[in-house]
């Protein structure tokens, strides 16, 4: 004959048995769980190409670069979308003249979805020389 098995004394081993093995476990587990969903800004660098907006009869004889490396924060899914798109920066010298021109490259003056934040822009300044075409 087979003993039988008291099932209420199998659950009751089943949840309380190394009890506090199991207790410290899940404070673990749940430690973990919150850390790595509290990480909601995530960093990343994207470039950018530079677009520069002349003036009639004027061109661009020399310009120290043509991409900017924008370091960027914000949530993981925006950043992704954002980071996959195409962007350029423009900047508008219609009202400069004939010579060497210094563009500030400020933080505000990257334009970004809501959500994200510039950290950093490299260069933050670049060099432009502007010449008159001649006919």
């Amino acid at each position: 004959m087979k003993p039988q098995i008291d099932r209420a004394q199998v659950l009751k081993s089943f949840f309380f048995d190394n009890l506090s093995y199991k207790v410290v476990s899940l404070f673990v587990a749940l430690i973990l769980w919150i850390s790595i969903l509290g990480r909601r800004d995530f960093v990343t660098t994207k470039e950018m190409s530079v677009q520069l907006v002349l003036p009639p009869g004027y061109m661009v004889v020399g310009q120290s670069h043509d991409k900017l490396r924008v370091k960027i924060s914000g949530a993981q899914p925006v950043l992704k979308k954002y980071k996959d798109s195409f962007k350029k920066v423009v900047f508008d010298l219609s009202d400069s003249g004939e010579g060497l021109v210094e563009i500030d490259v400020p933080n505000n003056r990257i334009d970004v979805p809501e959500g994200v934040k510039v950290l950093n822009v490299k260069p933050n300044v670049i060099r432009v020389e502007i010449a008159k075409i001649k006919n």
